[in-house]
């Protein structure tokens, strides 16, 4: 199916231009593609000579207009910039908007850690309530999403576009398809995770259903948007207590980052090298590179106790105690 409708303006631009920036690793996914049709539709209505893309085309499509916030604006700025370069490598005549200046660095975001003592709580609490009369089956499924995505560090858009074909629960192994950056890669399940989804198909009536089903479906049997499920899952947090210093319940994508910490932890108490230990988790989780997975990871409270206790033992009597 084609992203950009045929009766937008110069359809075949805008799909090369999607798929240029795909090829380059971007995933262009829906907020992209919304901004790119909008775009499109915007550019029909100027008269196109011999410039494709004028400056009064450009500067109106971001122009602030009272309804939009900053960074929506910010998006379609560099929406068209992006555009434009593109437009000028292929020869074709355009406005560029120039390369704003250097802003200061935005605080990234600290996320929350979930223990797994917590975690097992959501689950308890999810198994436990009961599910609405026009949904029955709608806490099971969110009870093997959540699982999952504690159990293999999902992003939650790869796990609501999981069918049931992506399942191999002989070989236990899910096939992530088109993920972050539109690569697809294997990850391997827990044999208890295997188990545990196995029995949810049986139970939800899915493994006579054809391979293209969703693996998690809603009420209606299609699969979830992923902020939808993130409403779900966050809703779940909240009911269980699992909350964030500002008394919200974290992110659906903090599940990721823990997964990520837990999971290194792990490996160090195997005596695992961190340095052989962080490229193969990176890998894993679908990285293209190392600086991708040392995001995830943060020093929790019992790491402290771990390296403290460790650099008491290899440097103790290095430094003289001081009354």
């Amino acid at each position: 199916m084609s992203d950009i409708a045929v009766d937008e303006a110069r359809p075949d631009l805008f799909e090369e231009f999607i798929a240029c920036k795909r090829a380059l690793g971007y995933a262009y996914g829906k907020s992209q593609l919304s901004v790119v049709r909008l775009l499109s539709r915007h550019l029909a209505v100027f008269k196109q000579d011999e410039t494709f893309m004028t400056r009064e085309a450009a500067e109106s499509f971001y122009a602030p207009d009272g309804r939009r916030t900053q960074g929506t604006l910010r998006q379609r700025r560099a929406v068209v910039r992006e555009f434009a370069l593109f437009l000028c490598r292929k020869g074709t005549t355009c406005w560029v908007p120039p390369q704003r200046g250097e802003r200061p660095p935005e605080p990234r975001f600290t996320p929350r850690i979930i223990t797994a003592e917590e975690m097992a709580r959501v689950i308890a609490l999810v198994d436990q309530t009961p599910a609405p009369p026009q949904s029955p089956t709608s806490q099971i499924v969110l009870s093997a999403m959540i699982k999952t995505l504690w159990c293999c560090g999902l992003r939650i858009g790869e796990a609501v576009a999981l069918t049931v074909g992506d399942a191999d629960l002989a070989s236990g192994v899910l096939t992530v398809r088109n993920g972050k950056g539109n690569h697809t890669r294997l990850v391997p399940m827990s044999p208890s995770l295997a188990l545990d989804l196995a029995a949810y198909l049986e139970r939800m009536g899915l493994c006579s259903t054809g391979p293209s089903q969703a693996l998690f479906p809603n009420w209606r049997g299609a699969a979830y948007s992923a902020p939808a499920a993130s409403r779900r899952v966050a809703s779940a947090m909240a009911a269980a207590g699992i909350t964030t210093d500002g008394a919200r319940p974290p992110r659906t994508h903090d599940i990721r980052h823990s997964y990520a910490v837990q999971v290194l932890h792990a490996l160090e108490r195997k005596g695992i090298d961190p340095r052989a230990a962080v490229p193969l988790l990176g890998t894993y989780m679908g990285h293209r590179g190392i600086r991708s997975t040392e995001y995830y990871l943060r020093l929790t409270a019992p790491m402290r106790e771990d390296v403290a206790e460790k650099m008491d033992g290899a440097y103790r009597g290095v430094f003289p105690e001081v009354g």
